[in-house]
């Protein structure tokens, strides 16, 4: 069984760190508040069409002739911002649970080690197998619950200033709304199951940290793939992904699962 006492303790030290507080509540802000600020703000107040040129008439085109067919009958303006809101910004939201539950996660067993509280952990009576999965649901709470909030915010922003430009509420999406009820707890599980294992074979959160930072390239590859046309983050391909990160995390909680190793755990750690 899992331990609850381990969930709580680990979620309290989570609040009581100024450095993971900190990137929950800055990573969100930037992504969810500032990102569609900056672009559905700036529709309002200047002349989209005239300051980005004919190079993004081009692109709109290409993105335009894939996408629903009312999105054709759109002005140049609110084409943008839609492609900005319903495409691009998706991408770039998912930053928010890759990078909370990565800082979260990767904190989870040199966290306890620099604490000096990770002996008395490993000689506790909990099996090394339900201490894993403690520490896994410890570390999917904060993150699961800042996207949920992120999400929120980001609608009421996005509708506060989309709605003068298209005269309706535009938020959500279809494309949001399986994002943030399949991709995003996807993302967030399998950034945990992987920061989780390298927390548990590195002996500080620096070095954890440095390794879990790969898992940001995927994401980086969506955003250069989309601004530059070769493919849209569309309803199809968001499940498509879904169902694969699905799988691949049966896969690592499967194995997670085998785990009873308590002295090698400990000599990784401790030694």
């Amino acid at each position: 069984m899992i331990s609850k006492s381990i969930i709580r303790k680990d979620i309290i030290d989570i609040t009581r760190s100024k450095t993971l507080l900190t990137t929950l509540i800055i990573i969100p802000i930037i992504f969810s508040v500032v990102f569609p600020l900056l672009v559905v703000g700036s529709a309002l107040i200047f002349d989209i069409e005239q300051v980005t040129g004919n190079d993004l008439n081009m692109m709109l085109e290409k993105f335009v002739g894939v996408m629903d067919p009312t999105v054709a009958t759109y002005s140049v303006e609110q084409q943008i911002v839609y492609i900005f809101i319903n495409y691009l910004l998706p991408t770039f939201f998912l930053l928010v649970p890759i990078i909370t539950a990565m800082t979260v996660a990767a904190n989870s067993f040199v966290g306890e080690k620099e604490r000096r509280t990770l002996e008395s952990l490993l000689l506790s009576p909990i099996s090394i197998k339900n201490l894993y999965l403690s520490k896994i649901i410890a570390s999917i709470i904060p993150p699961l619950f800042v996207s949920i909030i992120s999400f929120a915010i980001c609608g009421v922003v996005i509708n506060a200033l989309g709605f003068p430009i298209f005269n309706e509420l535009i938020f959500p999406s279809t494309n949001w709304i399986v994002l943030i009820c399949c991709l995003s707890p996807m993302i967030i599980l399998l950034v945990v199951l992987v920061n989780i294992l390298i927390s548990s074979k590195v002996k500080t959160y620096q070095e954890a940290q440095n390794i879990a930072g790969v898992i940001v390239l995927p994401i980086v590859a969506l955003i250069i793939g989309q601004i530059s046309g070769v493919f849209l983050l569309g309803l199809e391909l968001i499940l498509i992904i879904s169902a694969v990160l699905l799988v691949i995390n049966f896969i690592i909680l499967y194995r997670i699962s085998k785990f009873n190793d308590r002295s090698e755990l400990f000599e990784k750690q401790i030694h």
